[in-house]
C-alpha cells in the first residue's frame, strides 16, 4: 500500500508544472560584503532549465554562480547558489529571477520571489555627511598656449646662445692666432705624418686632415665660417663671394669628398701630390704683401 502511495505522488510531482523557491539566511551586511541567495526550480527529469534571466538588478551585482542538481523519481532540483554584493545603504530587494523551463515542445517561465537585503552603511553613525562635489573650475584655454609658447621661446633663445658662444669662440681663436692664414696652414700640412698615413693605408685620413687645414685656411683668409660648413656650402659661399683661386679649391673639395665618403681610391701618383696641391693653393692665395694681413680681396680671380 505505502509503495503505491510513494509511486503515486511521484507521478503527480512529475505531472504539476515547475516552479521555483528562493532561500536566504539574513544576515549583517555592510557595503560590499558578499551573500548567497538559493534559487531551486523543480521540474521533470528531462526538462532543461535555463537561466537566470533579470532585466536589472538595481543596487546588486552578480559575483559568483554555482549549481547544483539533485534527482528524485520523476523530478529534479536544480539548485542555483548565486554570491552578491550590494553597494546601496538601507533596505533593498534583490529583484525577482527568472527561469525557463523546456519540457519537450513546451517552455515555462518561472520566477522567484524578491528577497529583501538590509545593507548598514561603512561611515559611523556620528560621522558627518560629505560634503557635495564643487563644480569643475573653468580653466584658462589660453594657459594652454602659452605654456607650449614659452616652452618653444626658451628652446629658441637657448639655440640662439649657443649659436652665439661658438662665434664668439671662433672669434677669440681667430683673434688670438699667433700665425697668419698662410703660415699656419703651411705649418699645419708640414706637421701632417703624412707618410705613415699612407703606408699603412689609411688613405681617408690623410685625406680628411688636408681639407679640414684647407677649410681652416679659407676660413680665415676669407672671412667666413668655412670651418663649420659641409662642403656644399663651402662651395656656394666661394662663389657667392667671388674668391679669387676658388675654382682650384672646389676642384680640390670635391676630388676629396670622393675619398672621404665616396671610398674612391686616388692612385699611387695622386697621393703623394694632393698634399703639394694644397700647399701651392696656399702658396698661391695669399696676399702678394702679407703684412697686409688675412682680409679677402674681393674681385675674381
Amino acid at each position: 500500500m505505502i509503495p503505491l502511495i510513494l509511486t503515486f505522488l511521484a507521478a503527480a510531482q512529475l505531472a504539476g508544472p515547475p516552479s521555483v523557491k528562493t532561500g536566504y539566511l539574513p544576515g549583517r551586511l555592510t557595503v560590499g560584503d558578499r551573500f548567497t541567495v538559493t534559487y531551486t526550480v523543480a521540474c521533470a527529469n528531462s526538462a532543461t532549465v535555463l537561466g537566470p534571466f533579470s532585466d536589472s538588478l538595481g543596487p546588486f551585482v552578480i559575483t559568483g554562480q554555482a549549481l547544483k542538481t539533485k534527482t528524485h523519481q520523476g523530478y529534479n532540483d536544480n539548485i542555483y547558489a548565486l554570491t552578491f554584493a550590494g553597494f546601496k545603504p538601507g533596505e533593498s530587494a534583490v529583484p525577482p529571477l527568472r527561469f525557463l523551463v523546456q519540457t519537450g515542445d513546451r517552455t515555462d517561465t518561472v520566477a522567484s520571489d524578491p528577497v529583501k537585503i538590509t545593507i548598514a552603511s561603512v561611515l559611523s553613525p556620528k560621522a558627518e555627511d560629505i560634503n557635495e562635489i564643487k563644480p569643475p573650475f573653468a580653466f584658462p584655454n589660453h594657459w594652454l598656449w602659452l605654456i607650449p609658447a614659452a616652452v618653444l621661446l626658451l628652446a629658441v633663445a637657448a639655440r640662439l646662445g649657443w649659436v652665439l658662444f661658438r662665434q664668439l669662440r671662433r672669434i677669440r681663436e681667430l683673434a688670438a692666432a699667433p700665425l697668419s692664414p698662410w703660415d699656419e696652414a703651411l705649418a699645419a700640412l708640414d706637421g701632417l705624418p703624412w707618410n705613415g698615413w699612407l703606408a699603412d693605408g689609411r688613405v681617408q685620413l690623410y685625406y680628411y686632415s688636408l681639407s679640414e687645414i684647407l677649410k681652416r685656411y679659407i676660413e680665415r683668409r676669407y672671412g667666413f665660417n668655412a670651418a663649420e660648413q659641409t662642403s656644399t656650402e663651402i662651395i656656394a659661399e666661394m662663389k657667392r663671394l667671388k674668391t679669387p683661386f676658388r675654382d682650384e679649391f672646389v676642384d680640390f673639395i670635391r676630388r676629396a669628398d670622393l675619398v672621404k665618403y665616396a671610398k674612391h681610391q686616388p692612385t699611387a701618383a695622386e697621393l703623394p701630390e694632393a698634399i703639394e696641391t694644397v700647399r701651392g693653393m696656399v702658396l698661391r692665395s695669399r696676399p702678394a704683401d702679407p703684412a697686409s694681413g688675412p682680409a679677402a680681396p674681393q674681385g675674381a680671380a
